[in-house]
């Protein structure tokens, strides 16, 4: 089986399972600071979900190429930075709705924390920017006003949970400093 990594090419073992040579394509990108992104098998584009067991166990010698790309990083969160932006925006858009329900006194409490998953992810996907340095503080800073929603939020304070989003939380999501870029 012929594998190429982008401009790397090499030849697999005959005796090699799939997962082995997908083991050692992981680890070439790996060594060059780079994330495999797309995997193509005998003109079939793989995914995540093709790689299950039966075909990890296959014998490389049953296939004639592996073609495999690979990005840093910094270049697949580049690209990624509109939906980020986009997702912020949602995010922002829903907090600003939940805290008007509870401005009227509605308990929302699941609607609140699928709307605290949400915020976590951003969060994650802000605090991953490596290019963005600021980002750590950022959401460190966000990080400590949903500890106080979520204290309000055991007290069942609907006026400070409404409060710390429209005025502490949601203000420093959507700014254009809330660390994307």
């Amino acid at each position: 089986m012929q594998i190429r990594l982008d401009d790397e090419q090499w030849v697999a073992p005959t005796d090699a399972s799939l997962e082995e040579v997908f083991a050692e394509l992981s680890e070439r990108a790996h060594a060059k600071a780079r994330i495999v992104t797309t995997m193509t098998l005998d003109r079939r584009r793989l995914t995540d979900r093709d790689l299950e067991p039966g075909l990890l166990k296959e014998s490389s010698a049953k296939f004639g190429n592996l073609v495999a790309m690979s990005r840093t990083q910094e270049e697949i969160i580049e690209d990624a930075r509109g939906a980020i932006r986009r997702y912020r925006e949602l995010v922002v858009q829903e907090g600003s709705s939940l805290a008007r329900q509870l401005r009227l006194g509605h308990q929302e409490l699941p609607s609140l924390d699928r709307w605290l998953g949400k915020v976590a992810d951003l969060l994650e996907l802000i605090g991953n920017q490596a290019s963005n340095p600021e980002a750590d503080s950022m959401v460190s800073d966000k990080a400590k006003w949903i500890e106080e929603l979520l204290t309000a939020r055991q007290l069942s304070d609907t006026v400070r949970m409404a409060d710390l989003l429209e005025y502490e939380i949601l203000p420093r999501l959507s700014s254009d400093n809330a660390g994307i870029r």
